[in-house]
């Protein structure tokens, strides 16, 4: 069997790993000013926007976890697009690790974890993830407010657990997302 034919069998089954999880849960916000309520399967989470809306185009270099039981509609590592194109102009080829401007990518990274606003984001978002896992370099302009997660909860066995984070990556509430390529070829 060709490596290619192996490689694509590969990619369908980390795919279906990672979308099986999440086909029954939609993320549900409910917004009263800037405070929210937000939904995803088991979890409970309120939030306070922090920001007003950023309109800004992203070039999507990874994602993180995709299954289990998550408690976010996506969890994406972008760079800002024009960041991504100064890099692929001072450097070219910025993503392979012999690059120069492999450092300078890394420090570039934002990880984002993301609560759709509404079902059609929702379906967005994960269309969006499935290029991500298939190896392609998706752009994205994306509508977003970032938040202060300020409670967390799950339900277990009937119970309400509290859930306790980290703090390493930001949350963000995405209004509106646009895919504006599938995938970007910087050089």
């Amino acid at each position: 069997m060709d490596m290619r034919k192996i490689m694509a069998a590969l990619a369908l089954v980390v795919a279906s790993i990672c979308i099986i999880p999440r086909i029954s849960k939609s993320t549900d916000v409910k917004q009263q000013g800037n405070e929210l309520s937000i939904t995803v399967g088991k979890h409970q989470l309120t939030a306070t926007i922090i920001s007003d809306e950023i309109e800004e185009s992203f070039l999507i270099v990874g994602n993180g976890p995709c299954y289990g039981d998550l408690y976010f509609t996506a969890l994406l590592s972008v760079i800002p697009l024009n960041t991504a194109e100064q890099l692929a102009r001072t450097y070219g080829d910025f993503r392979k690790c012999s690059s120069p401007g492999a450092y300078e990518a890394k420090r570039s990274v934002i990880p984002m974890i993301l609560y759709a606003a509404n079902r059609t984001v929702d379906r967005k978002l994960r269309s969006i993830n499935k290029l991500k896992i298939t190896g392609r370099n998706p752009v994205i302009q994306m509508t977003y407010m970032e938040l202060n997660i300020t409670s967390h909860t799950m339900k277990e066995f009937g119970e309400e657990i509290q859930v306790t984070s980290d703090g390493n990556c930001s949350s963000f509430l995405v209004k509106d997302i646009q895919l504006t390529e599938k995938d970007r070829s910087l050089f």
